[in-house]
């Protein structure tokens, strides 16, 4: 089992929510709430519980697969932000290491009613969520899931918003803008991150992610703090490597010593070569 099944997969409750059978899989739409009032930005998200043995994709799904992908369809005047991909894990198979999930996972995504929304209507959204499923052999599949709520004066609290919690809590966030780079030489990207000690103070296990696709290699990156509080690490760069973008956004995973992880996400220059 991998990263994510150590300290957020089991953090995720028993499915309140009936669920919809999938390939390799169960599915449904749940929400932070079970009742929403106008104007009011509330979660809603895709629950997948996996057959033992598959898993879907992150953002950057390392050497292959592809991401969940969703689609929305809400009232005028309604929107929906991105998925807010929680810390994935590593997944081998086939000598190939991809960055995903299994167990139990849930993807959310920020809803908003309408301003001009009436108390005593519904407030319905329809999900076309589109993913490749995987063990040895992959299967794309997809589901059309529907959430309907009602508009009160007051909002109530779903019985899944204590999953929401959970999973907010392996979403990583940005912290105030770090000093750093990334760059490259003849066969690897190396990155350093100025003040690193500050955000992953108490950490007793960090683990590194690229989200820019294509940049490193799939496999676990070494990273440690130096004594400067400086956190470097060079890994070999992919073999899909072209150019450096201007750019390249990475996600960190800190333990503490009480098992907790949080989720960082940091974006530094990058440069094509640096001699540090």
């Amino acid at each position: 089992m991998g990263l994510a099944a150590t300290f957020a997969i089991a953090s995720l409750s028993s499915p309140a929510t009936a669920m919809t059978p999938t390939l390799n899989a169960r599915v449904a739409l749940v929400a932070d709430h079970a009742s929403v009032v106008p104007g009011q930005s509330f979660k809603a998200g895709l629950r997948i519980v996996h057959d033992k043995g598959w898993h879907t994709y992150w953002a950057n799904p390392g050497d292959s697969g592809l991401p969940t992908r969703f689609d929305w369809t809400l009232p005028a005047g309604a929107s929906a932000g991105a998925i807010e991909w929680p810390l994935p894990e590593r997944l081998l198979a086939s000598g190939l290491t991809n960055f995903g999930y299994s167990d139990a996972l849930l993807l959310p995504a920020t809803l908003r009613v309408p301003a001009d929304a009436v108390a005593g209507a519904r407030f319905r959204a329809t999900l076309r969520a589109r993913w490749l499923i995987c063990e040895e052999a992959c299967i794309p599949d997809e589901a059309t899931l529907t959430l309907d709520l009602p508009i009160e004066a007051a909002p109530r609290a779903s019985v899944d918003a204590a999953d929401f919690e959970a999973t907010a809590a392996r979403v990583p966030v940005a912290p105030h803008a770090p000093s750093g780079h990334s760059w490259r030489d003849a066969t690897h990207v190396a990155t350093q991150i100025d003040d690193a000690d500050a955000m992953l103070r108490g950490a007793t296990r960090i683990e590194v992610f690229p989200l820019t696709p294509q940049i490193v290699t799939s496999t676990r990156i070494e990273a440690r703090l130096g004594p400067d509080g400086a956190l470097r690490f060079r890994h070999p760069a992919s073999e899909y490597f072209d150019r450096m973008p201007a750019r390249i956004d990475w996600v960190i995973g800190a333990q503490g010593e009480d098992g907790r992880w949080r989720a960082l996400q940091v974006s530094l220059p990058a440069e094509d070569a640096r001699i540090p």
